[in-house]
């Protein structure tokens, strides 16, 4: 009989209404998790106040020592117990993924909207930022693109921001094909996040003909809109020379 992927582990949970936390009792203490759950709820009311969404989701937060990437299933997030206790897991971008999941839209739009929420709700005071591939947030993102656009990694993952598909490694490579990718697909969510708002972003995250609604939103075509972001980077790329 094989054996069940939890057999020999001491589980536990805690639950605060809307979020409830499985972890395995020897990774963490108690007393961290239920403080983890209540900044998970927090996050979760603040995405929603952003996004216009009525309150009814319910999180299940899996935290698991094999879990190597977070990541969301449903409406279910798995978690690193790691990055719990060092406040550096990317529990607010994975709660953006279950609120806004995207699903005909190109991944560049749905990571980068997820990161740019993220940054967004610590910038207030919401949540924290896990930092995985901008360690200044929205503030610092525009500058950590134009390093990626002078790095020929960086230049490699180009053609998939403002397209479609995904790079190929992008689970298996995270320092050399999702870094970029994540960082340049945030800067470009930012920026169109300037340029017309977040309320057009949400609705663009919900429609089924996204390239329509981009357009309309910006009255830009995906590859004029993708020259006018580069072209706006042009400041940081100068600075990244000097430094």
């Amino acid at each position: 009989m094989p054996r069940r992927a939890n057999a020999g582990l001491s589980l536990a949970s805690v639950s605060n209404g809307r979020v409830n936390v499985s972890y395995e009792r020897d990774t963490l203490r108690r007393e961290d998790v239920a403080a983890f759950a209540s900044l998970a709820l927090r996050g979760l009311h603040e995405i929603e106040r952003l996004s216009g969404i009525t309150p009814r989701a319910k999180l299940r937060f899996e935290v698991r020592a094999a879990t190597r990437i977070s990541t969301a299933r449903g409406r279910t997030i798995l978690l690193s117990p790691y990055r719990v206790a060092s406040r550096t897991a990317p529990y607010l971008h994975e709660i953006a993924h279950v609120l806004l999941p995207c699903p005909h839209a190109p991944p560049w739009f749905s990571e980068g909207l997820a990161a740019y929420l993220e940054s967004l709700v610590a910038e207030q005071g919401a949540g924290y930022d896990s930092h995985l591939f901008t360690p200044d947030g929205n503030r610092g993102v525009d500058l950590d693109a134009a390093r990626w656009l002078a790095d020929p990694r960086g230049r490699k993952i180009l053609p998939f921001i403002g397209t479609r598909g995904l790079p190929r490694g992008i689970a298996a490579d995270r320092h050399n094909v999702a870094a970029p990718f994540y960082v340049l697909a945030h800067s470009l969510v930012k920026f169109l996040a300037d340029q017309v708002g977040l309320p057009p972003l949400i609705r663009m995250s919900r429609v089924r003909d996204f390239s329509l609604k981009l357009r309309r939103a910006t009255r830009l075509s995906a590859p004029a809109l993708r020259a006018r972001w580069l072209e706006s980077l042009r400041a940081a790329r100068a600075l990244v020379e000097i430094l």
